[in-house]
């Protein structure tokens, strides 16, 4: 193990914010299956009173391609890219991308050391926050990056981009382009039961119950892959399920849901839940002026960010180059929810290629 520093070259009028390599080294991992790869793995941290952290990966040799920063969605952490036997960051080094798997500020690494010991977990105190995560991140990565954002992760990089893009700003300091995977444009507005949940919670805004709290899901996490033969079929009816059955294996999604549930402050959700309410997402108006490459994929049965609620992101978009893929039955084999949109069975088919060929051709 070794410590050092490192910083991304200058770019003129982008700040460069130095990062701490506290980990590097090579390590083998499972792509998918039986295949294995070695790879570079460095973990970065990013100072500061909000700590980041990265997990970055590239072939040994050194990457052929630009990088790659991935973002997690809500009370979530790096593990919704990486498991023991199924990993989207490894096949992406695999490619030839250079990538970095960001925790946003309270998540997983991006937590003081003595968070979980003094029971307190410094997290976001607003959505936007959480977009100052995303640009300070990238402005650590040697060149543009791609930006791939899963639910939450989505919506902060939509909201990045628009101030990355915003006239004025230096060309080094945009993305290449946005990959939204299951990602949140609107929210709650083709589900009755999350749209009830964010009516409750903004109705109760003021509140002294709702000042405070956090939203813990690791708990969640562990209750469901303990009953995932349940929980496995109840994703045909029930009105929040994760996945479309059958779309894991139960030993992968067991690790999925124990190792990348995560907890957050209950103000990111209260904004969440205003969106519902309001049935706009704050940035709209800039996101329609922004003008950055776009693609968006989305489950046919994603009961968390349904196709109405998700779409958005490309109805609304200014950009002039923008891709729309929704995954069902009739074209990808099998329906889709929201966790295997990434690191299901079928994944490796029909997403990872699309995600590659999308930048590849960029």
């Amino acid at each position: 193990m070794r410590s050092r520093r490192c910083s991304a070259p200058e770019a003129e009028g982008v700040p460069i914010e130095r990062g701490e390599v506290t980990w590097e080294g090579e390590v083998e991992q499972t792509i998918e299956g039986g295949e294995r790869i070695t790879l570079k793995k460095q973990v970065v941290e990013l100072g500061g009173d909000a700590p980041l952290c990265m997990v970055r990966k590239h072939a040994v040799g050194g990457p052929t391609r630009p990088p790659v920063m991935l973002v997690h969605g809500f009370a979530q952490n790096r593990y919704s890219w990486h498991l023991s036997g199924r990993s989207v960051t490894a096949w992406l080094a695999a490619q030839g991308w250079d990538t970095w798997n960001l925790e946003l500020r309270g998540h997983g690494r991006s937590r003081k050391p003595d968070a979980d010991r003094t029971g307190t977990v410094p997290g976001a105190e607003s959505f936007a926050d959480y977009l100052d995560d995303v640009n300070r991140a990238h402005a650590a990565i040697p060149g543009r990056a791609f930006w791939v954002g899963h639910s939450l992760g989505g919506a902060a990089l939509y909201g990045a981009a628009t101030q990355a893009c915003a006239p004025g700003s230096p060309e080094a300091s945009r993305p290449r382009g946005v990959i939204g995977l299951g990602a949140m444009y609107n929210f709650g507005g083709h589900n009755w039961l999350i749209k009830l949940m964010c009516g409750i919670t903004h109705s109760l805004r003021d509140t002294e119950l709702m000042q405070n709290l956090q939203v813990r899901t690791r708990m969640a996490g562990h209750l469901l892959s303990k009953g995932y033969g349940i929980s496995d079929i109840a994703g045909y009816t029930f009105p929040i399920s994760g996945w479309w059955p059958g779309t894991f294996e139960p030993e992968l999604l067991e690790e999925r849901l124990v190792r990348g549930f995560d907890w957050t402050s209950v103000k990111v959700w209260q904004e969440m839940s205003r969106w519902s309410a309001e049935g706009r997402f704050d940035l709209d108006e800039d996101w329609a002026h922004t003008d950055v490459p776009l693609m968006v994929v989305l489950g046919d049965k994603d009961h968390l960010i349904p196709p109405g609620d998700g779409r958005g992101a490309y109805d609304r978009s200014g950009s002039s180059d923008r891709t729309l893929l929704i995954l069902d039955d009739y074209n990808h084999e099998t329906h889709w929810g929201h966790l295997d949109i990434i690191l299901g069975k079928l994944a490796t088919t029909h997403v990872w290629p699309a995600i590659h060929s999308w930048m590849a051709d960029r």
